[in-house]
């Protein structure tokens, strides 16, 4: 063989490798199990203040791994007289590019938000800005472990600084521990 193409085989085996290597299958890590207390079946009771309009749900969240316990998929169903029936679903996982948490969120009102964000001690905390007709606002969500239950609060900031407008307790329902085990 001659040099040239010996260099030229060597260069692309090199390549090659460090491909490969790049497209290593990530490992479930300390970041996703921090996500592990939002795993489960609860029955939601959720508190929606629209300025002087308050309202009061029930209804169900199921939160689950999938995909190789890489990402939790998050299921939500909510009656409300606020909203009426909502159903939502979303897909959480955690980008070691960016060091952050990322939720995409679908419902039946055809939004899909995308929220990003870290946890500040034992709260995960994520923001997304939100598109509207009224024009697009900041929304921050909260979500924490209050003793059994899970937290959710989400703030609205129409540019006048974030006000509360939900705050949901997820208490776990009878088959809560399904679904809890990671990798």
């Amino acid at each position: 063989m001659k040099k040239g193409t010996i260099f030229v085989v060597v260069v692309i085996t090199i390549a090659s490798v460090q491909a490969f290597a790049q497209m290593t299958k990530p490992s479930f890590g300390p970041e996703l199990a921090k996500l592990s207390f939002l795993l489960g079946h609860f029955a939601t009771r959720t508190h929606i203040m629209m300025g002087e309009n308050t309202s009061d749900g029930i209804g169900t969240i199921k939160a689950h791994w999938g995909l190789d316990s890489m990402f939790v998929l998050y299921s939500t169903e909510e009656i409300n007289p606020a909203l009426g029936s909502y159903k939502g679903f979303g897909v959480l996982g955690y980008d070691p590019q960016n060091e952050q948490y990322v939720l995409t969120m679908f419902n039946n009102f055809a939004d899909r938000q995308e929220y990003k964000g870290r946890f500040v001690g034992d709260t995960l905390t994520m923001t997304a800005k939100i598109e509207n007709p009224q024009g697009p606002f900041d929304q921050e969500m909260k979500w924490f472990k209050d003793g059994k239950d899970v937290r959710l609060l989400i703030f609205n900031d129409f540019g006048q600084g974030y006000s509360l407008m939900v705050d949901q307790t997820a208490s776990p329902a009878a088959d809560s521990t399904k679904g809890r085990q990671g990798k």
